[in-house]
């Protein structure tokens, strides 16, 4: 850094103690104490090293110990890395620590060092240091203590200059001394100047230095010094006196203690120093010197050397002053002689004289090559100066190491060839007039080069701490003369980088070493002060560019936070992606020069943004450096990027210029800029500031500092003295002396210069773009990836692999719970959630990326024309095939384009398909009629028109005439002829309706003309006319006053086909066409090998062209009867699949359209050329296919989710042999099979009717219309119904129809109205769909349903031909009378004025083929969102009540809002407010009021209230209406009692759909056992209200509050259902394990499975999934009967299994253990963004707290069920580790006894194969709990006992015990044994030991298993079985048969021993199986015979009972007389 190489000492020196002593010092020194840290610290120990390395070549032979601060060490100084050991010292300011002499003293002795070395600043001037060390024997690297304390003190300094004659400036001392001259000194014996002269020169207080001042005068200036400061602190400039009274507080407060005096500023003078050297034996060198004239408030800027300004003989002169006053008092070390000097009079003054080293020293290193650390530490040795190898260089002495003495005050040293500047890095804020800055620095860039070099005292991600010196770094720059060395440094300051919160002064240096005083060295020490003021130097930066990269770095630093943020949340276990999208879209704001800058930003890519405000849009392109700076491109140019948030706001490094953008603030708040603390403030609290006057002092970076008001006004004080501030603290507040002052901002409006050229991205690149979830314009992205497509392969491949991204993504999310799949994702990505986040992105942009992709598809259509090759290429094929399997309505539009261009890609050509009808036209075996009537004429009729200009005469004939057959295939064509006139084919047809009698039917005449285009048709058009009017003849033209005839019009070609000019050709002619009678013109226009478009123009709406009839064939719209839809909605068409079908979108016409808008219908209209639609599977056929198209309906976008859908199709095939009865009773049948079967869909997609209009064909050739109709419209679920039709004879259309009676009767007749709008059940059924569940009655066809498909699956299993009973579900209503008791009833459907209702249900099922009852009850979703009120309450209790009255099962449908809040109305608008100001409401109002009026005309009571002068004061509001408030939070509790009563007495199932809140969420837990919907949340407060309550977004669903995330995991959910189909399935296959009524015997049902089956699935000695136990696997059985195990409670404590089965048909109840590791997931909190997933692994066969709990809560489940329970017990014990232990493990666990000892059915404990129940566990389920119901049995290969057979062989078979066995039986050990016994001498019984020894270690392991045999001997069943601890060992293969026997006979038991116990009161159990017994001939133990006996002997067992009954009765009565007797 400083010297340069030269030969070193002889090879021969290698330690420090040598090289000493060679050089003639007296003490090497190896250790040193830094007493510094900073700068200072650093410098010291690289100096050093590198000296210790080039003179002895090892850097470590000195070693350093660093004194480190709390705040050094967090802020990771440098020097504390580079010290060789470091000791903590205490933190705060330098007083407790580095100028503590105290602590340096003791810290020195400590560390046994050998030296101090104390830098600059600190204790470095302090003589006490020096004074302390030396009293221990330590070196002080510095000059002695007298010395320091001559030279160090400023004061003293000054009066030994002019005691030496050294010229000086006026100042305190230049008076009091001989003849009140100067002072002058009078050295004592100690070396110091007397106290008295030193007083003298001090200003003691304010008033002596007021009193100094004005004897030098102000004019000049006047400085206030501390004389021990330094480096900028305690020095303060004034010119005035009131100035100078704050300035000396400030000194005093900088430099606590310090003498202070008072000095005149010399004006326009430079700063020179003069760098010394003393030794210890009175030599004294100058070291050239340094200009330091670049000064900011005293504090040096730019140091230069050597000094250009003075002349060679007045510095000359100044350096030997230097040395003869250092030499004149014995200084020792380095020093520092400082002068003004004068330029213009070459006059230089004693400044002071500085006894240290000073910051700026390498400058002297750097052009003298006299390493200055180095140098101190050879002077502390004792190395005369002459002997210091550098020094002797200097003085160009051929022998650096020869020591010859140099007169250094005669001799000169070498010329300096060079020059040097260095310059300061500060953390200062040049912008705020350098006020100092703390903080972190992330990074250091700077790079040395041969001649530019620095040092950092911090390192990267270190910092500047508040009590820190502000300067962490020093550059230096080397040239041959001063502009080389300037130019150097510049170009070193440019590349230099510091990354981090402080603010540096690097861009300021370039500037003002760039100006033209700097470059002419014109400079003196006020100069950068007065540029400061004027502020003449800044760096500019146009705002336009400044304003958006401060746009962009936000955007950047955005993106960046919030991926993080959300990657963080991922990793924690958080699910929610609500802070995702923020991550592509959002806004950011920038303020600049009061102007705000709202910019919103949308990423284009990863790397790629796009900024938009006020209309300027910028794009960009941005990478990040490895260092964190951006690098951006826009508008063509390229920027580097840096910047930082403050607390004040932005600070922006923009092309390395720093650039400060304050936030907006408010100007009344008086903030803190700066880190420190608060030393006073300047006027009271209260009092009045000026704007720029300083309010407050505070101290930071070791420096006083005022801080300037912003604004007038009156301060308030928010802080006091002494209080730790940080940047941006508020210090006060202003009230504002005139507020219309401050500073409005605006908002941007103009035209930003850097918008405008938008980024060259490839196309192909954009697509990706887009499918990854970034912002941009899909239809224009694929058109310009396909322009750069040149052939059909890589279309191809682009295509394919465009949609596979986007299916990879979707098929993800579809069909799922989003928060299932990012939890999923998450663990899959868990080392890259990086992955998690992008594909969330694209997903949330879903919509965009589905244009994208319908973009995409639209392409794929272009492909024959594209590339003349019309077939879809394979892959494309496969991945449009995936997406048109997409079912959600999100993808809806999606599906539909694939699905349609799929279908078309599979149509034949279409001159394919052309050519072969024109075949079949001309084949003369073709009947043209029966064509017409052909089921496969249907994709062909449309075909038909473009044969109508064959050349062919014949053909055209041919298709003419069956087009019109076709088209009028529901009418009877009576006559038909086709000719030419006129040159156009000509077609005349009569016709009529074919259902009525062709006697009361009226002739319509119809006529189609073929016309070669369309161009001519306002000619052609009278003449068709004219010949259609031939035609018609004298027919009559109307009827009824309708018009009756037809005319249709074809053109060959489309050419002039333009629809307006064909409605006004059209129009032309309306009245000559009214007087024809011509009811439509159907114009039909051919497109080149497409169908026709249909135009239709009806007499009806003037002959204007129907919309909605265009491209419809011309008699669909009578067909399909829409003018029946059209009266009540507004229709519009949507696509069909179908050729024949037609969807329509209808929109209620309401006047008032009720909550969530009209009412919305899917109308599918269809028609069917098709046989068998009367039969089961033609029904079904034509169901799926309606259901089919309703399924593409929904996915369209303008289909919303409450729609209802209705189904018509009218069937043109007459059916032969059939009459109406028959058809109404096989419908009936069909339609309840068809409900069963596709109910899922039919409830999915929400069909409210079916509707079938069929053609009877009579005896008289006329058809009789039938409309059969299945419809819920009126409340019953697809209600049956059929009717014959009376159409109108002559508009064909029905007028009356009558109700068929299946047996054969007819019904009243009733008009047929056209479809209503929506009624009351409509209504409701929307509104339960709008929520997601079922309107409540609709749960009744349910029901049916759902027992009609159990009973079909009961009869297939069982392989039964039986029918499914008659009369399979009954249902009353229950309905409250006139006293408000509950009666059954019924009433109208929607008639409820209550959301709650109930019904008593009767049903048939498999096991009660007799029927059972149910109660049901369920919320009315549609009655005030199904909340509870009052009257709900009470509804419900006593439907509840009843059920457990009647000992019947309570089941419960669970959808509403929780309980009922109101307010009372109708005071909403008779309220007022009584504000404290009226004219300033902010202020707060006293009370709410009444006029005295409105308070008199509410009934009494209606509220509390006060009379005010107002009128009444509210207090309370009471209301008139019962029912919205507090009271229904009664209600809730008396229906929670009652559930949890019901619960404990009866069997209650709740099914939750749609959601369930609040009481209502309480009300299903209370009842235990629930089935949860997947879209069904279990709710106590809705995410929205929490979410405002948090103040944030947090949840983004019900689901993460209580959907079956939530609820199933923690076991309030049993199971969890799809939709309301599957829920009501499990509700009736729950309900078939219940016996009907409480404490009757279980549900049997028969069973296919045979009972004395082998159970062939078999457990595994290793873990294995224990479900298969009990089902079986495929065709291996389990032990319940195959299909009937069904289990419940699956995700909470996995590691035991519950379930319900059958065995042989008995229900049963079943807890297995799962052998496998499982887990326990705890999710993380999205409202606390520190919770995180937790995943705790859970052993198999241990029990834990959750999994106890489950066991207990199943048991008592099962208990009220009336179950048997079969417990497959395979436990090693409870989990007894702290968690569990805390988890309360014992709690639970002690449950399960408790649930045992309580249960009043049999209880099988069974321990299964390679299965163990050891210690706890065992406890917990022994027999002997509860030994009248319990009993416990095992297989041969199960084990019991207390511990493992390897814990027990540790306890009670332990290795001494295993050595006895070994030594016992192994004839090896025994001979050694025999040897050693026998052996007399030691050495040989050493060698015996040692091979006992080794026989031992290798028996072992043999015989540690044979003693874990041993014990698990013990454990065997064997044992269990003769210690009476199980009943009987039972083998797993025959266990089904076994306990199908056991539980049968346990179920005769139980039943006849609980009637013999009621017969006989005194009976005990014991003694009633002996009764029974005594009626047994046979094997008691043998439970097959006691069932048989038990069956075949019911009638002698009841007798028994009876007779038991007889003799009780006898009994009593007997004792009764006796008392009688006795009275």
């Amino acid at each position: 850094m400083a010297t340069v190489e030269e030969p070193k000492l002889k090879s021969t020196i290698k330690t420090m103690a040598e090289y000493v002593e060679d050089r003639g010092g007296n003490r090497p020194i190896k250790k040193i104490l830094i007493a510094n840290n900073g700068m200072a610290a650093t410098k010291c120990i690289l100096s050093m090293r590198q000296w210790a390395y080039m003179e002895l070549g090892d850097e470590k032979s000195i070693q350093f110990v660093a004194m480190a601060s709390p705040e050094d060490l967090k802020a990771n100084a440098e020097f504390i890395r580079l010290a060789d050991s470091f000791v903590e010292v205490p933190g705060g300011v330098n007083r407790n620590n580095y100028a503590n002499v105290e602590l340096i003293t003791k810290l020195a002795v400590q560390n046994g060092v050998d030296a101090v070395w104390p830098g600059w600043g600190h204790a470095s001037e302090n003589p006490k240091l020096p004074e302390a060390l030396n009293a221990k024997g330590i070196a002080f690297i510095g000059p002695t203590a007298p010395v320091m304390s001559v030279l160090g003190d400023k004061i003293a300094a000054n009066i030994l200059a002019q005691t030496a004659q050294v010229p000086s400036i006026p100042w305190s001392g230049s008076f009091g001394g001989p003849d009140d001259g100067p002072l002058v000194a009078e050295l004592t014996e100690d070396g110091t100047i007397p106290a008295e002269t030193f007083e003298k020169g001090t200003a003691r207080n304010v008033e002596e230095a007021i009193e100094a001042a004005r004897r030098i005068g102000y004019d000049n200036g006047i400085m206030v010094k501390a004389s021990e400061g330094g480096g900028g602190k305690g020095i303060r400039f004034v010119d005035n006196e009131d100035d100078l009274k704050n300035a000396y507080i400030q000194v005093q407060n900088e430099v606590v203690g310090s003498p202070i005096f008072i000095m005149q500023l010399c004006k326009n003078a430079r700063h020179l120093e003069v760098q010394i050297v003393g030794d210890q034996h009175g030599n004294a060198v100058a070291l050239s010197g340094r200009d330091c004239s670049t000064q900011r408030r005293f504090q040096k800027i730019f140091e230069e050397g050597p000094p250009t300004i003075a002349k060679p003989e007045t510095f000359k002169e100044m350096q030997r002053a230097a040395q003869r006053l250092t030499q004149s008092i014995g200084y020792i070390g380095a020093g520092t002689v400082e002068y003004l000097y004068n330029a213009d009079t070459d006059d230089f003054f004693f400044l002071e004289l500085n006894p240290r080293l000073q910051v700026e020293h390498p400058v002297t290193e750097g052009i003298t090559g006299v390493n200055m650390p180095a140098t101190q530490l050879q002077v502390v040795m004792g190395i005369p100066l002459y002997n210091i190898p550098e020094v002797r260089r200097l003085y160009g002495k051929a022998d650096m190491y020869g020591k010859d003495p140099i007169a250094f005050l005669e001799e000169d040293y070498k010329e300096i060839d060079s020059h040097v500047i260095a310059a300061r890095i500060t953390a200062e804020n040049p912008d705020e007039g350098f006020k100092p800055t703390s903080g972190s620095i992330e990074r250091i860039k700077f790079q040395s080069t041969s001649n530019v070099w620095g040092y950092f005292s911090v390192g990267a991600n270190g910092g500047i701490h508040e009590f820190a010196d502000s300067q962490f770094g020093h550059l230096f720059a080397k040239g041959a003369n001063r502009e080389q060395a300037r130019k150097a440094l510049i170009l070193a300051l440019k590349e230099i980088e510091v990354r981090g919160e402080i603010r540096t002064t690097v861009e300021y240096l370039v500037q003002l070493l760039e100006t033209k005083d700097f470059i002419d060295n014109t400079i003196d020490t006020s100069w950068l002060d007065g540029l400061i003021k004027e502020k003449s130097v800044k760096v500019e930066t146009p705002d336009d560019l400044t304003v958006t990269s401060a746009a962009i770095f936000k955007a950047f630093q955005h993106v960046k936070e919030r991926t993080a943020e959300v990657i963080e949340s991922l990793a924690k276990g958080q699910v929610s992606t609500s802070g995702i999208a923020a991550i592509n879209s959002f806004n950011i704001e920038v303020a600049y020069k009061d102007v705000k800058y709202p910019f919103h930003v949308e990423r284009l890519a990863p790397d790629s943004y796009r900024l938009t405000v006020a209309g300027n849009v910028i794009d960009t392109y941005l990478t990040e450096t490895p260092e964190g700076a951006i690098i951006a491109f826009f508008n063509g140019e390229t920027h580097r990027i840096f910047g930082m948030d403050e607390p004040l706001g932005l600070r922006l490094v923009l092309d390395g210029v720093t650039i400060l953008m304050p936030s907006v603030f408010d100007p009344s708040e008086l903030r803190s800029d700066v880190t420190g603390k608060v030393v006073r403030y300047l006027q009271e609290s209260g009092a009045d500031v000026g704007a720029g006057q300083p309010y407050v002092e505070v101290e930071a970076m070791k420096m006083i500092m005022p801080i300037k008001s912003t604004e007038s006004g009156k301060i308030t004080h928010n802080l006091s003295p002494g209080s730790v501030i940080a940047a941006g603290d508020l210090m006060a507040t202003l009230e504002l002396k005139d507020p219309s002052k401050v500073k409005k901002i605006v908002t941007f409006d103009g035209e930003l210069k850097t918008a405008g050229k938008e980024l060259d991205i490839d196309p192909k690149a954009v697509v990706s773009n887009i499918l990854a979830g970034f912002a941009g314009e899909p239809e224009a992205a694929v058109q310009a990836a396909f322009a750069t497509i040149t052939d059909k392969d890589e279309a191809s491949a682009f295509v394919a692999n465009t949609i596979n991204e986007y299916l990879r993504v979707e098929k993800m999310f579809a069909g799922k719970l989003k928060d299932d799949v990012v939890r999923e994702m998450a663990k899959a990505n868990a080392g890259n959630l990086g992955v998690v986040v992008a594909d969330n992105e694209a997903h949330l942009a879903l919509p965009l990326r589905n244009r994208l992709i319908l973009a995409v598809i639209r392409e794929v259509e272009t492909f024959g024309d594209r590339f003349r090759s019309p077939d879809i290429p394979a892959e494309v094929e496969a991945s449009l095939e995936q997406v048109a399997a997409l079912k959600e309505k999100v993808y809806g539009e999606l599906s539909i384009a694939a699905d349609s261009l799929l279908r078309q890609a599979k149509v034949p050509a279409f001159e394919e398909r052309v050519a072969e009808l024109k075949a079949t036209l001309l084949d003369p075996d073709t009947d043209l009629v029966k064509l017409s009537k052909s089921t496969t004429l249907s994709a062909g009729v449309d075909l038909l028109t473009s044969l109508f200009a064959d050349k062919d005469q014949a053909v055209k004939e041919a298709a003419v005439e069956v087009y019109i057959r076709r088209v009028y295939r529901a009418h009877r064509i009576s006559t038909l002829s086709i000719e030419e006139k006129n040159g156009n084919l000509v077609c005349d047809f009569t016709f009529q309706f074919s259902d009525i009698e062709p006697a009361q039917s009226l002739d319509r005449q119809g006529h189609l003309c073929v016309l070669p285009s369309l161009s001519g048709l306002g000619d052609d058009l009278p003449k068709i006319l004219d010949q259609f009017a031939e035609s018609i003849g004298e027919k009559p033209t109307s009827a009824g006053g309708d018009p009756v005839n037809m005319l249709h019009i074809a053109a060959a070609s489309a050419e002039s086909s333009d629809l307006s000019r064909m409605e006004a050709n059209i129009k032309s002619q309306e009245r000559k066409m009214s007087m024809m009678g011509v009811r439509t013109v159907n114009i039909l226009v051919p497109e080149k090998r497409a169908d026709p478009l249909y135009y239709t123009f009806p007499q009806s709406d003037g002959y204007s062209e129907d919309p909605l009839r265009r491209n419809m064939r011309p008699t669909f719209h009578h067909l399909l009867e829409l003018s029946r839809l059209r009266d009540n909605y507004n229709l519009e068409r949507i696509p069909a699949v179908g050729k024949n079908a037609q969807v329509y979108v209808g929109t209620e016409k309401a006047a008032r359209p009720g909550r969530g808008g009209p009412q919305q219908v899917v109308f599918l209209r269809a028609i069917s050329h098709s046989p068998g639609i009367v039969t089961s599977s033609g029904a079904r056929k034509f169901l799926q296919q309606g259901l089919d198209e309703l399924e593409r309906a929904q996915a369209n976008s303008k289909v919303n989710l409450q729609s209802s859908s209705r189904i018509f199709l009218h069937s043109l095939r007459e059916q032969d042999n059939m009459s109406p009865a028959q058809v109404a009773k096989d419908f009936q049948k069909i339609i309840s099979e068809l409900k069963s079967q596709l109910a899922d869909r039919l409830l999915k997609l929400r069909v409210d009717e079916i509707e079938v209009k069929l053609r009877l064909l009579s005896e008289s050739d006329v058809t009789k219309s039938l409309r059969i109709v299945a419809s819920s419209v009126e409340g019953e679920w697809l209600k049956p119904s059929v009717y014959i039709e009376r159409p109108d004879p002559v508009t064909g259309i029905a007028a009356e129809y009558c109700i068929v009676d299946p047996e054969g009767g007819e019904g009243e007749i009733c008009m047929l109205d056209p479809y209503g709008g929506s009624n009351v059940v409509q209504t409701k059924r929307a509104i339960a769909r709008r929520v997601g569940s079922t309107y409540a009655y609709d749960f009744l066809g349910l029901l049916e349903v759902g027992l009609i498909s159990e009973w079909q699956k009961y009869l297939s299993d069982n392989q039964k031909t039986d029918d499914i009973p008659m009369n399979l579900f009954d249902v009353q209503e229950f309905v409250e009378d006139a006293d408000g008791e509950l009666v059954l009833g019924s009433r109208p459907i929607g008639t409820n004025s209550i959301g709650m209702l109930a019904w008593l249900v009767g049903m048939k099922t498999p096991e009660y083929p007799e029927g059972r009852e149910v109660v049901l009850i369920a919320n009315d979703v549609t009655v005030q969102s199904g909340s509870f009120g009052v009257e709900e309450d009470e509804f419900f209790f006593k439907a509840s009540k009843y059920a457990r009255e009647h000992k019947l099962p309570r089941v419960y449908i669970s959808c509403n809002a929780g309980a009922r809040i109101g307010l009372v109305d109708e005071l909403k608008g008779k309220i007022n407010i009584k504000f404290l100001d009226s004219e300033n409401p902010s202020k707060g109002f006293k009370y709410l009021y009444l006029s005295d009026e409105d308070y008199k005309e509410l009934p009494e009571g209606a509220v509390i209230a006060t009379k005010v002068p107002e009128g009444w004061a509210l207090s309370d509001v009471i209301g008139t209406k019962h029912g919205i408030g507090v009271e229904n939070l009664q209600g809730s509790g008396k229906i929670a009692g009652e559930t949890s009563a019901a619960y404990d007495e009866i069997f209650t199932l709740s099914y939750v759909t749609g959601r369930s809140v609040g009481i209502g969420a309480y009300l299903v837990r209370l009842g235990q056992r629930v089935i949860q919907m997947q879209q069904g949340p279990i709710l106590l407060t809705g995410y929205s209200a929490l979410n405002k309550l948090l103040g944030r977004e947090v949840y983004t669903s019900q689901d993460q509050l209580g959907g079956p995330q939530i609820m199933y995991p923690n076991g309030v959910a049993h199971e969890i259902v799809d939709d309301d189909q599957a829920g009501v399935a499990s509700l009736i296959k729950w309900l078939g394990f219940v016996s009907k009524t409480v404490g009757a015997l279980p549900a049997v049902r028969d069973s296919a499975d045979p009972v004395d089956r082998k159970v062939e699935w078999r457990p595994t000695p290793t873990p294995y999934d224990p479900r298969l136990m009990m089902a079986g696997e495929g065709a291996t059985p389990g032990f319940f009967d195959t299909g009937s195990f069904t289990e419940y409670l699956a995700g909470w404590g996995k590691s035991v299994v519950i379930g319900r089965g059958r065995l042989g048909g008995i229900p049963m109840g079943a807890i297995a253990v799962e052998t496998r590791l499982v887990e326990q997931v705890i999710p993380a909190d999205p409202a606390d963004p520190n919770s995180r997933e937790a995943i705790l692994p859970q052993a198999g066969q241990v029990l834990f707290p959750d999994s106890s709990y489950k066991t207990a809560q199943a048991i008592n489940d099962f208990k009220r069920e009336g179950l048997p329970i079969m417990i497959f017990a395979n436990w090693r014990g409870f989990s007894g580790g702290s968690r569990d232990m805390a988890g309360e493990i014992l709690k639970f666990g002690s449950m399960i006894v408790d649930a045992l000892r309580e249960y009043e059915h049999p209880v099988y404990m069974y321990i299964p194969p390679h299965g163990e129940l050891r210690g706890g566990s065992w406890v917990v389920v022994d027999p002997t709990i509860n030994q009248d119901k319990m009993e416990m049995y095992a297989d041969p290969d199960s084990r019991g006992g207390i511990l493992e057979p390897a814990g027990i062989t540790e306890v009670k078979f332990r290795a001494p015990d295993r050595l006895k066995l070994m030594h016992r039986l192994d004839s090896q050990l025994k001979l050694l044994d025999t040897e050693l016994e026998m052996c007399e001498f030691d050495d040989a019984k050493e060698d015996i030991q040692e091979q006992i020894k080794a026989r031992e270690e290798s028996l072992k392991p043999v015989y540690l298993q044979a003693a874990t045999e041993f014990a698990d001997l013990h454990d065997k069943t064997g044992r269990m079985k003769a210690k009476g601890v199980i009943k009987a060992a039972v083998e797993w293969e025959s266990s089904r048969e076994f306990f199908y026997y056991r539980a049968k006979r346990r179920m005769f038991e139980d039943n006849y021993v609980h009637q013999m116990q009621a017969a006989d009161k005194t009976m005990t159990r014991a003694g009633a199986l002996e009764a029974l017994k005594s009626n047994f001939s046979g094997d008691w133990e043998d439970n097959k015979a006691v069932v048989a006996f038990y069956e075949t002997e019911a009638a002698t067992i009841e007798a028994k009972i009876s007779s038991i009954k007889a003799d009780s009765i006898k009994s009593e009565m007997e004792a009764l007389q006796k008392q009688l007797d006795s009275l």
